[in-house]
């Protein structure tokens, strides 16, 4: 298994309880590590056989300014949810970043890791 990873791919989202936060899009970054098998597009040179991962980040975006969530736990699922559906994923560990939510912190955010799931009650290891 190999690891694809994207970082601080810039976002755009209306997120947060406070009714101050709910007026505009937010600034967020996510970072992905993907867990992709890379055999056949390295043997192939060949897009068909890899993570798009520009179309992906787009995607990404799209869902991410298309969204209205409170919790950034709920756009951090929402968006792992969406890379699983990627063909040639098997697992993924996303951090979503919200800059400026606390004065005296960079940054807060969350961490993520989801496995696809195989059938009810599997989950891939």
């Amino acid at each position: 298994m190999d690891t694809l990873f994207v970082q601080e791919l810039e976002l755009r989202a209306v997120i947060g309880v406070h009714d101050w936060e709910r007026t505009f899009a937010q600034r967020l970054r996510v970072d992905l590590v993907l867990g992709v098998t890379t055999e056949m597009a390295a043997k192939t040179d060949d897009l068909a056989h890899a993570v798009d991962y520009a179309a992906l980040a787009e995607r990404l975006q799209a869902l991410a300014a298309q969204s209205a969530c409170e919790l950034i736990e709920t756009l951090a699922a929402r968006l792992a949810d969406e890379v699983l559906e990627q063909p040639g994923v098997h697992w993924v560990r996303l951090t979503l970043h919200k800059p400026g939510a606390l004065p005296a912190a960079k940054s807060v955010g969350i961490t993520i890791e989801r496995p696809i799931e195989h059938s009810a009650g599997e989950v891939a290891s």
